[in-house]
């Protein structure tokens, strides 16, 4: 069959599908080729409406691949169900253990509390606690010959 017919059919059946004359492709395919009227066109339609017998021995070896991805990706899944599940359990249990230890950090965290009262605040000298008397202006500028 000819490049330029097959073009010209498929652009034949996208109009027929596009304008509602065919509901599927098959089907717009179908009065495409009955429109063109060649006989290839009856070869091209009868390959792509083979029975599921037929199929090729590359058809079976994809679907074999696909089963054992799929069986593959359904373990991984499983696996991350039973962790996520694990998870969930050491939480409730932390959650559990938590106001125990919770009674016990709480003096902690008082005591921690009454130490920062206590300390005075240090001035850092770069933020400014300077008076002009701290500082004498002939150590900071300098005036020529002494």
């Amino acid at each position: 069959m000819d490049v330029e017919k097959l073009k010209k059919m498929n652009e034949l059946s996208k109009e027929l599908k596009k304008h509602g004359m065919a509901d599927s492709t098959k089907e717009a395919f179908q009065k495409a080729g009955n429109m063109v009227r060649d006989e290839a066109v009856g070869d091209v339609i009868s390959r792509s409406e083979k029975k599921p017998e037929e199929r090729s021995s590359f058809d079976r070896q994809y679907q074999i691949m696909l089963e054992r991805q799929n069986r593959q990706i359904a373990q991984e899944v499983q696996a991350l169900k039973e962790t996520v599940v694990a998870l969930q359990e050491a939480v409730e249990q932390l959650k559990q253990a938590k106001p125990a230890s919770a009674q016990q950090q709480q003096p902690k965290q008082e005591t921690q509390a009454t130490f920062a009262k206590k300390q005075e605040p240090k001035q850092h000298p770069k933020q400014g606690g300077f008076t002009s008397e701290d500082v004498a202006v002939d150590k900071v500028f300098y005036f020529g010959k002494k």
